[in-house]
């Protein structure tokens, strides 16, 4: 399948914002997300100690608060997740000009999966996944949500 011209002048604008590929000689992560978030195995490590020490009161917490109010509970998370995409995007995205722009297309991640913006950054694709992952289980609760609360 062959690319429109405005296709391709689409994919050439994108492209040229996103780091040039390494090179073979280029060494490889030897962690997974360090190469993928930028963070290291120990900070991983702790962060992942810490909330599972508190999983229990954590997800008593989240739960509640998406039955009180899903509808607000989506906007809240969607409004969330856009502030570190818009942090991760603005510089290599010319898509991304706006925190607008940033929940605009979480929003669609939410939803539909329709948007003419992309993640470009491994970043800003961590974050669009678990809003595909999330998302949509919140979009339920608000369609779902009993008449007479």
């Amino acid at each position: 399948m062959a690319l429109t011209s405005e296709q391709q002048q689409a994919l050439d604008e994108l492209m040229a914002h996103v780091a040039p590929a390494q090179t073979a000689s280029a060494t490889v992560p030897t962690e997974l997300l360090r190469a993928w978030l930028g963070i290291s195995r120990q900070d991983t490590d702790q962060w992942l100690a810490t909330l599972l020490s508190h999983k229990d009161d954590l997800e008593r917490r989240l739960l509640s608060w998406t039955e009180r109010n899903p509808l607000e509970a989506t906007f809240e998370f969607l409004a969330a997740a856009s502030v570190p995409f818009f942090a991760a995007e603005r510089d290599a995205n010319p898509k991304i000009r706006t925190l607008v722009d940033a929940f605009y297309y979480l929003s669609t991640c939410a939803s539909v999966g329709y948007a003419d913006i992309f993640a470009v950054t491994q970043t800003g694709r961590a974050i669009a996944a678990l809003v595909m992952a999330i998302g949509p289980a919140l979009t339920n609760k608000v369609l779902e949500h009993p008449v007479g609360k």
